[in-house]
């Protein structure tokens, strides 16, 4: 199998749903990052270990002394609805169901550590889930020849390292041991074939944090992409038919974020903004080698991500953080002729709130998102199968997650 696919992956110890964020991507990387929808994640508003996935550089500025370590582990439920509703689907040995349901309920573990060598040199560890992917239909609706079930999986094991160059300045640089699984099933008149390969592969990340006022901080990061050769075999009615091999990487990310406690009247409270760019560019089709079927082309289009959250810091219930934010996160999907049924994308739009205590060397947070994901059309023709999915895709999304950090 040779898929020429950007995408990557998924909680180091679970499986991830259909992508949570535009695209492949699952954003959902500490609890209290969502309680902001993420904004000023890459800044580390929450100076918790999440900086080890959003922007090791920020760690320097995280209250550790030196020999100190902090954790925080996070999981996340997630619970969507994504429904296809049928409008003039047409082709050959087609399912007798005009609606199809592809989401599925799942639960995403993601680990983070910090810890502080010297004044000056810090280390980091994050097991994440950048990127990830799974849409599970009925197996009698009406497009079941472009697609049953497509699944991505990846490990995504990430150490780096911060030096503070000044007492304002820090700058980060690590290295992503990825394993990567992916399989893709469709119905054929001879029963189901499913395609399936495994792989590891290496990519880095480098990031800035600047300190520019007690209050206020700035981060930038970057994560690279992440190339893999799979290799594996086809099956069809879980029959080995041929050894195949696929070469699959992830787009390259850059993100950005401010945080800003404010001061006099409004000292309780903080405002945090964030910006993520990624190269969706790179993911102009998927093609399958040793099955015989030619390219499907994608047109994936480079995307961004903005939003914009608040902290409220009450006098009058000490150590207590209430959070609110909303993003919005395009998709990578220019057309309704675009859209593949293997990945609905569409644009999405998230609120989310949250709570953060803590006491000692401790702390817990747990946040609420709601993903608004457009309603999108899709009219799609697969010249390998000629069959045309015309319809209309309808989800949302519940995203419930609870962290707990503790320093020692």
């Amino acid at each position: 199998m040779h898929i020429k696919t950007y995408a990557g992956g998924i909680a180091a110890l679970a499986l991830s749903t259909l992508a949570y964020g535009a695209g492949y991507q699952v954003i959902e990387q500490g609890a209290s990052n969502i309680g902001t929808a993420m904004a000023g994640a890459t800044a580390n508003a929450n100076n918790d270990a999440s900086a080890a996935f959003w922007n090791p550089a920020a760690a320097s500025f995280m209250d550790l002394e030196n020999g100190q370590t902090r954790l925080d582990a996070t999981i996340s439920g997630v619970i969507p609805t994504l429904e296809f509703r049928d409008k003039g689907t047409t082709g050959p040995y087609m399912g007798s169901n005009p609606k199809g349901s592809c989401g599925t309920d799942e639960v995403v573990p993601n680990f983070y550590a910090v810890h502080k060598f010297t004044d000056n040199l810090a280390g980091t560890l994050s097991i994440t889930a950048p990127y990830g992917l799974e849409s599970n239909y009925n197996s009698d609706w009406v497009g079941r020849m472009e697609g049953l079930r497509s699944y991505l999986f990846t490990s995504d094991f990430n150490p780096s390292l911060a030096y503070k160059v000044t007492d304002w300045l820090s700058v980060s640089g690590g290295l992503s041991a990825q394993f990567a699984y992916c399989t893709l099933t469709q119905y054929t008149p001879l029963g189901n074939l499913d395609l399936a390969g495994d792989s590891w592969g290496i990519g880095g990340n480098i990031g800035i944090a600047v300190q520019y006022a007690e209050d206020g901080r700035f981060g930038f990061s970057w994560r690279s992409a992440v190339k893999h050769t799979l290799k594996g075999n086809s099956h069809l009615n879980d029959s080995v038919i041929a050894p195949i091999s696929a070469d699959m990487s992830m787009p390259d990310t850059f993100t950005m974020g401010i945080y800003q406690r404010l001061r006099g009247d409004f000292k309780e409270l903080a405002v945090m903004m964030e910006y993520a760019y990624t190269r969706w560019s790179v993911f102009d089709e998927l093609y399958v080698e040793g099955t015989g079927q030619p390219a499907i082309p994608e047109n994936w289009e480079d995307t961004s991500r903005v939003g914009v959250g608040f902290h409220y810091y009450p006098d009058w219930l000490e150590n207590t953080t209430l959070r609110i934010g909303s993003s919005y996160d395009q998709s990578p999907v220019p057309s309704a002729q675009d859209r593949t049924v293997r990945i609905p994308c569409s644009d999405r739009i998230w609120l989310s709130c949250g709570l953060g205590y803590k006491f000692g060397q401790y702390s817990i947070d747990l946040a609420y998102s709601y993903i608004f994901v457009v309603d999108s059309e899709i009219d799609r023709y697969e010249q390998s199968v000629h069959t045309t999915v015309d319809g209309e895709y309808f989800a949302h999304i519940h995203v419930i997650s609870l962290q707990f950090g503790f320093v020692f």
